[in-house]
């Protein structure tokens, strides 16, 4: 072999080896929006008829106020599954378990960011 050829040769080895070579990064999940959250909340998520965001004020279901203290992981499960972990006092089966499907992955996004400002 050549030495051109040796050095095109090892010129690209090392430039695929500090690209990484290990194909494409895996995407993010798209950030939530708050303020569109919010809007999810009192519209098509219907969230607003059972839960309150003032402490101490219930409807059918607990008040979300301080819910933020819980991660945006558990914010969604409880959104998808919300039979998994229900709250102290109140009956399992009473959320709707489909929000899942009828939300879009942006708005259960959107909710959680939102969710994620009660404090």
């Amino acid at each position: 072999m050549s030495k051109s050829i040796v050095l095109v040769l090892l010129v690209s080895v090392i430039l695929l080896t500090a690209c990484g070579g290990g194909g494409a990064a895996p995407a993010a999940a798209p950030a939530g929006n708050a303020d569109a959250g919010k809007a999810v909340f009192s519209g098509v998520g219907g969230c607003s008829a059972c839960h309150s965001v003032e402490a101490g004020k219930v409807l059918v279901g607990p008040s979300l106020a301080g819910i933020a203290e819980d991660s945006a992981a558990e914010l969604r499960a409880s959104i998808v599954n919300p039979g998994a972990n229900v709250e102290e006092g109140f009956d399992a089966g009473v959320m709707p378990t489909d929000y899942g499907t009828k939300l879009t992955e942006q708005q259960i996004n959107d909710l959680v960011a939102y969710l994620s400002t009660l404090k």
